[in-house]
Order: structure tokens, then sequence, then C-alpha cells
């Protein structure tokens, strides 16, 4: 994690302090606009006053000029009003965000207690911040806030939603949701902004592809066997076949136990022909292949959103005499559908589930967007 803090001050932390370097400081001043730029200051030659430099507290004062802050908590918000309390005082507070974060924690940087005060707070997002999971926002500010910008430069990007099939434990069929970008949810606040930026990018990410259907069971066949019994004893039954068997014939195949031709043939060989049928059932269908990752911060690569191919269907059992008694191959699994691009939903396959939904680029309550919002810097909703 990499975020510095930076303010437009502290001011007068020894020296004189004259009422027009107030006015030049409080009044006048315009907050720098990069993290690495500067304040400016408006041209201000009008009178100022004492009662004009009283500390406001209201937090439903979105510009004051001389801000609630924790460094300003010396400043007089009525009576008892002294120059000397503008010792170590401030008019801005700066955090910039630069390099890679992986959920980055708004609440959790150093604000010093400032969130909740109206003093105007500028968290830049010069770097890139990301998520891995689409359960969790690549940044996310959860507490109340006030007269705070978001002012992105940089890159929130959601995380990928999980293929159907991919996740550990029981397979799911759905593909996953594709993760949010940015949460801004102020309970009770008020003036926040996401200023967006030439350049910027604050991208939901794409839904996870369904599973793909399970291919068909091959068509049941049936087996044949050719049974042959021989017998002498002419008490034994014609047409004896074992259980399940049909019948086609009894045959005369020579003479039992001596020559055709003397007269010592005293009694025939006989065959009985059966044929036993057996199923055979048909091949088993093959897997049904997983559903892609949808695009997300943790899948950014080319031509990775595609689904998996479907395992092939199993051949049926080949019948002890030959052939497979017309039993038919198991059918091919279905290929698994694609993940979804930035902020877009998973595609379908025929199974029973469907695709991942899209992430959000933001999210949350009282808050506001401006700046430059096209099709390149956000995508995904956002109000």
């Amino acid at each position: 994690m990499t975020a510095t803090v930076s303010k437009a001050g502290p001011y007068y932390s020894s020296g004189e302090i004259k009422f027009s370097s107030l006015r030049s400081n409080f009044r006048a001043q315009v907050r720098k606009e990069t993290s690495g730029g500067s304040e400016t200051f408006n041209s201000d030659t009008a009178q100022i006053k004492a009662s004009d430099l009283r500390r406001i507290t209201s937090t439903s004062n979105t510009n004051p000029t001389v801000p609630d802050a924790t460094e300003n908590a010396n400043i007089s918000t009525s009576s008892n009003w002294k120059t000397s309390q503008f010792r170590n005082s401030i008019k801005y507070y700066y955090i910039t965000q630069s390099g890679t974060d992986v959920n980055f924690d708004i609440d959790a940087q150093s604000w010093n207690s400032n969130l909740n005060k109206n003093v105007r707070k500028f968290l830049f997002v010069d770097g890139t911040c990301g998520s891995n999971t689409s359960s969790s926002p690549a940044a996310q500010l959860s507490a109340t806030a006030f007269n705070l910008t978001v002012d992105t430069y940089g890159s929130i990007l959601g995380a990928s939603g999980r293929g159907g099939g991919t996740g550990s434990g029981a397979p799911e069929i759905s593909g996953q949701q594709g993760g949010d970008a940015l949460e801004m949810t102020s309970s009770s606040g008020a003036n926040n902004i996401v200023l967006i930026r030439t350049g910027a990018r604050i991208y939901g990410g794409g839904g996870g592809g369904e599973k793909g259907t399970t291919g068909a069971n091959g068509t049941s066949g049936t087996c044949t066997f050719r049974y042959e019994h021989q017998y002498c004893n002419p008490s034994e039954q014609r047409g004896n076949c074992p259980s399940g068997g049909t019948y086609l014939g009894t045959y005369r195949v020579r003479c039992c136990g001596g020559d055709e031709n003397t007269s010592g043939c005293t009694a025939s060989l006989y065959r009985n022909i059966c044929e036993i049928y057996s199923p055979n059932p048909g091949g088993t269908g093959g897997a049904g292949g997983n559903g892609g990752p949808g695009r997300g911060y943790n899948n950014q690569e080319p031509n990775s959103l595609a689904g998996v191919a479907g395992t092939a269907g199993t051949q049926p059992s080949t019948c002890s005499q030959g052939g497979t008694g017309g039993a038919t191959a198991g059918g091919d699994g279905e290929t698994g559908a694609s993940g979804g691009e930035w902020a877009q939903s998973g595609g379908n396959t025929g199974n029973s589930g469907s695709g991942g939904g899209a992430g959000r680029a933001i999210f949350g309550s009282n808050y506001s967007t401006s700046g430059v919002i096209n099709g390149d810097t956000i995508k995904g909703s956002y109000t």
C-alpha cells in the first residue's frame, strides 16, 4: 500500500500572523488539481474581518473559509478569537494513492480524524486499485464523510467473476457475479464526489460464463449370444435353453457313441440352438466444460475469457461376439460459455443456471460523480 499525506498548511508555526496572509490562505486559496501540483490563489484585496475567520463546524457547508479540522481545533467558532489560534492550521487535506493496492480501504487511511469534519479532503488515485475476489470492491469507503473528493487519474478495477464449475466444493453451474470497482457508502455523509479525469478507468468486473451441459447418453442396444446345447439322452427335452434364451431349433449331429453306418447306433446326438439377449447401455455423455472467467483486475490478459470445451462422450461396451448390439456413443459435453468483458454479464449455455452478472463501477450512498464520464473512463453502473 502506498498512500502519502499532504496538506495546504500547516501554517504559522512561528512568526507574525497578518490578516492579509489569513485572507490569502483561507479565503483566496484554491486547492491543487493534481497530487504533484500546487495550490493557486484568487485575486482578493477585499477587507477581511475576524468574524470572517471563525472556524465553521457545520457539515452542510461545502466550502468553509476556515474549515473544521483536527489541526484547526484551537480556532474559535465565536468569541475569544485570536490570530495566534491559527498556529499549525490547514486549509485542505490530501492523500495520494500510488503504485498498486488490492482492496484499498479509504476509511483506514491517515485522515487524522478529519473524515467526518467539513475540511475539504481529496484522495488522488494516481495508481491502480484492484481486487482479486468479486465479493470485495477494489476500493471502499464505508464511513461517514463530508466534503471528500476521490480525484481519479489512475485505475480502480473490479475483480473477475469466476466461471461456472471452477469453484471449490460442490460444482456450481452458474457463473459468478463480476466484482465492483468503487464503493462510496457514507451513511449520513454529504458532498462526497467521485471526480473522473481523462485517462482514468473505473471498471466493474465481468461475470463468469455458465458451465456447459453434460452430453446426452447414447441409446441402448442388445447384445446377442448364441448358445448351443448337445445331448444324446432321448429323455432330454427338445428346446432346452437357459433362462431368458430363445429356442431356434434342434438339429441332429451324428450318432451317439457309434458309427452312423453300423447297426450299433441306437441314439442320435442332437444340438439345441438358442440365442440369449442382454441389454447393452449406450455410452455416457461427456462432462460439460467449465465457464470462462470474466474480465477483471485479476484477469486482464487478451483471449482469456473463453470457456473450456466439454469432454467427449464414451463409447458403449463391445458385445462378447463383436459389435455393440446397436448401442451408440454418448454425446460430447457442451463447451462452457465465455466470461463477460469489463462490466458485462457472462455468457449462457443450455444448462440450468446462467452467466454471472456484471460488476458495478461505483455504488453506495451520499455521493455524486463528475468529470470526464464516457465509455473509456467508466464501465458499469455508477449511480
